[in-house]
């Protein structure tokens, strides 16, 4: 037996009773228990709150069209998956009845959610208070069907005042996606009766189906029906973050009572019914934009994610509504590749016939004003200067120090070019790091200047030589063609309506999502290798204060990649890898999750951020493709082991240290003596061991031979231009770049749905990459900023117990 005539079954085999309007919970338009979300469904089913938690709000006012004339007012708001709300009604004896509710809804699984609603009933009189309890599942299990189970006023709480226990659940069908929802539900309640002087309950119930449907964006019918021959219907119309609608409810006959409801609820900022005519989508740049943001309790987002904001640009460079891009710069904490993936989605967006604005307030560094040159017009802060000066890396040696105080370093490498441990063993650079630390600077400074010089019409050699002259007072900036010109944040309006006549700006353009908890038919996982790449699990930061940056975990990269290979709906993996590497044993146990999903028949992507190098790279070796952007710091194929000694801490200060072994190489690990000949040799024994595996997963992966392998390891940091000239990656591209190759790789068809999704550290699944990625708690932002060598000494400290690093020597970023 299928589903539909199973459930036809159900619905027609139980009593009958035609419900009276329940004076415990204000009268809603056609609601399904399965299928409503928001802000009502705090009344209907409770679970459906941890679907959809963007804040929404609803206003309800019914009166029933008979000569009682009764009324009902109410309001809901959610804050995430939480909901409170408030209703008052009038009897036909003109009594009325306030309720306060509260609700909240919780995740579960991957499709499925948990609710419970309590109310706080007032009837009219001193001492009628009372409570009314629900409970509430929700599954949507498939794109096209979702079940809900539900219990309304759980143990009978005040029969004798019609308040009595509702059971049942429902099914919805979404057979062409968000357009229809065809709904049925069945619900029972005990009917409670006095016969003999006893109390007795008889069970009765009601089947009842809804549809709701969208034939255009901003126009929604709604429709009702139930087997007491109940008929209702309604209206809706909708404006963008607002709507509003009409619904009317009555029987055919002489069946139920006659009522009326109009309505305000918010709606999604894209659905219009009337169109948005010349729109500015406006995005407030302001915050530091982590892969993968921390989020409040019950699951609330307190920031906003790099790939969410990518996306939310993606998207008004391709809506046809929108006319034109506003982006309010205050803060850039973007890697150079980052503000390059930004800068393609502004370029599109001008390709489309759409004007781009940039304005710069708190931040003007080389970073924020290489992004702002992708707009058509830049504008600056009065009061700010615009501080493009270029360039600089500076590297540290220890050597000395360490001898003043009595500390010994043994660093075993390979090879030339993995520099790392030159700073503990060396007073300055060794002739191969110059030269590939030249060239990396040499091939971002390009990157830097012709980025400039394309967007303000320039030669890279006059921007080089502007570059020289800075950094610039406003009106220096202004008067050598730099911006275009000096406004404060009030006037920024005020400059957008002359460079787009009746431009409708849309702050916050995006920030919402879609219907959440269902499948879709095709799906691409998106993993994340953000930070140093360590044993155990991930987290976002850690060390002193929390300030030491996000740790890639293996095991928790592994379980999410494992996760997607058994997900059958889950075509491909996109691997967004932005990691300076770490622990080799890590990054192999990575590279082996990498190749069972792609021995599962789907293909995994690499997207390159800012940095893939050493642990970073060995992560992607075997990838089915690999895209950078031409700025990524990709390669340092090479690995490194050492440690320190102390024994001259301790002639210093007195210690005498006694040791006792068993087993030659025991003590190659004690702080108190340097190793001897033999321990050291069995360190870079396994160091060289490492290396080849390294090399062999680079050659498999790549298809190379030992000889291209010569050419591009040996420990050698490249730009991603170099890296594609070298064979090291497929193609220079964008993270969306990644994705349309994904799709290809998986076989899906060019206008078929696919849906990003993502999973949480804990390896539960959190729904769509555009809006949030789940975690359970908040890591605090305490605004503390490590110096460099403090961040080197916290990944020394995440990495111990690692014998073996494959770590970039340094770490650069763009200010």
């Amino acid at each position: 037996m299928t589903i539909a005539p199973a459930l036809a079954v159900v619905l027609l085999s139980g009593p009958a009773r035609a419900f009276d309007p329940a004076p415990e919970r204000p009268d809603t338009p056609a609601l399904s228990t399965a299928g409503t979300d928001g802000a009502m469904s705090l009344w209907r089913n409770p679970a459906n709150l941890a679907f959809d938690t963007d804040r929404s709000y609803a206003v309800l006012y019914s009166q029933t069209l008979d000569e009682t004339a009764g009324f009902n007012f109410a309001g809901a708001r959610n804050l995430g998956p939480l909901g409170v709300g408030a209703s008052y009604r009038t009897d036909p004896a003109g009594e009325g009845w306030w309720t306060v509710s509260s609700g909240l809804g919780l995740m579960l699984g991957r499709h499925f959610s948990a609710g419970t609603h309590v109310g706080i009933q007032m009837p009219e009189g001193s001492s009628n208070n009372f409570a009314t309890w629900d409970v509430g599942l929700g599954w949507r299990p498939l794109s096209f069907m979702g079940f809900s189970a539900v219990a309304q006023n759980v143990g009978d709480p005040a029969p004798e005042l019609g308040v009595e226990s509702r059971y049942g659940g429902g099914i919805v069908l979404r057979p062409i996606g968000d357009r229809i929802y065809l709904g049925a539900d069945y619900l029972f309640s005990n009917i409670f009766q006095q016969q003999n002087g006893q109390t007795t309950a008889q069970p009765e119930g009601i089947y009842e189906l809804t549809v709701r449907a969208e034939p255009t964006d901003g126009l929604v019918l709604r429709a009702y029906y139930n087997q007491d021959r109940i008929l209702g219907g309604g209206l809706e119309m909708h404006f963008g973050r607002h709507g509003g609608g009409a619904y009317a409810q009555g029987g055919l006959g002489d069946e139920g009572t006659p009522s009326a409801l109009a309505y305000a609820a918010s709606s999604t900022d894209n659905d219009r019914l009337f169109g948005t005519g010349r729109r500015v989508a406006g995005f407030l740049v302001d915050e530091a934009y982590p892969y993968q943001p921390s989020t409040g309790l019950f699951g609330v987002r307190s920031s906003e994610g790099y790939i969410s904001l990518l996306n939310r640009i993606h998207e008004a460079a391709g809506d046809p509504s929108v006319k034109g891009i506003f982006i309010h710069l205050q803060r850039a904490s973007f890697s150079l590749a980052q503000i390059e993936e930004l800068r393609t989605q502004l370029t599109e967006a001008r390709s489309e016939g759409k004007s781009v604005v940039v304005y710069l307030d708190r931040s003007t560094s080389n970073a924020a004003y290489m992004l702002a040159c992708a707009a058509d017009k830049v504008y600056l802060h009065p009061a700010a200067d615009l501080n493009l000066v270029g360039l600089s890396a500076e590297l540290q040696f220890y050597a000395g120090a360490l001898d003043l105080v009595g500390v010994g370093a043994q660093y075993a490498r390979r090879a030339e070019y993995k520099s790392a441990p030159e700073q503990y063993i060396a007073s300055e650079s060794s002739q191969a790091n110059r030269e590939q630390m030249n060239a990396l600077l040499d091939g971002t400074f390009t990157v830097l200047t012709e980025g400039i010089a394309d967007g303000r019409s320039r030669s890279a050699e006059q921007v080089a030589a502007l570059i020289d002259e800075g950094p610039f007072t406003a009106d220096e900036a202004l008067e050598r063609g730099l911006v275009d010109g000096l406004i404060y944040p009030d006037q920024v309006e005020e400059k957008l309506e002359e460079l787009i006549p009746k431009g409708n700006l849309s702050l916050g353009y995006g920030r919402r999502g879609q219907m959440q908890g269902w499948r879709a038919p095709n799906e691409i996982a998106v993993v994340y290798v953000d930070g140093v790449i360590v044993t155990g699990p991930s987290s976002q930061g850690g060390g002193l204060l929390g300030s030491g940056g996000p740790q890639a975990g293996s095991d928790t990269i592994v379980k999410q990649l494992l996760l997607a290979r058994r997900d059958p709906s889950v075509k491909a993996v996109v691997l967004r890898v932005d990691s300076p590497g770490g622990s080799a044993f890590a990054s192999d146990e990575i590279w082996r999750a990498v190749e069972r999903v792609k021995a599962k028949g789907k293909p995994v992507i690499v997207s390159m951020g800012g940095t893939a190098a050493s642990g970073g790279y060995y992560v992607a070796a075997g990838a089915t493709a690999i895209y950078a952007m031409p700025s990524t710091v990709t390669g340092s194929i090479g690995v490194y082991s050492g440690r320190f000694n102390i024994e001259g801490v301790y002639e210093k200060l007195g210690v005498q240290v006694e040791q006792y072994t068993r087993g030659r190489n025991a003590a190659m690990y004690s702080l108190s003596k340097p190793m001897d000949d033999s321990e050291y040799a069995a360190m870079d024994r396994m160091v060289a061991n490492t290396y080849a595996q390294f090399r062999d997963r680079v050659g498999t992966g790549r298809e190379m031979s030992e000889e291209e392998l010569d050419e591009v390891t040996r420990g050698r940091v490249w730009t991603g231009v170099a890296a594609h000239e070298n064979g090291l990656v497929d193609e220079l591209g964008t993270f969306h770049d990644a994705v349309s190759r994904a799709r290809v790789e998986a076989g899906i068809r060019p206008r078929a749905e696919a849906a990003l999704i993502n999973y949480s550290n804990s390896g539960s699944r959190t729904g769509e990459v555009a809006r949030t990625t789940v975690r359970a708690w908040v890591t605090p932002d305490l605004g503390v900023v490590l110096p460099p060598e403090l961040v080197m000494l916290e990944t020394w400290r995440a990495l111990q117990g690692d014998p073996v690093w494959a770590l970039m020597p340094y770490h650069l970023e763009l200010r």
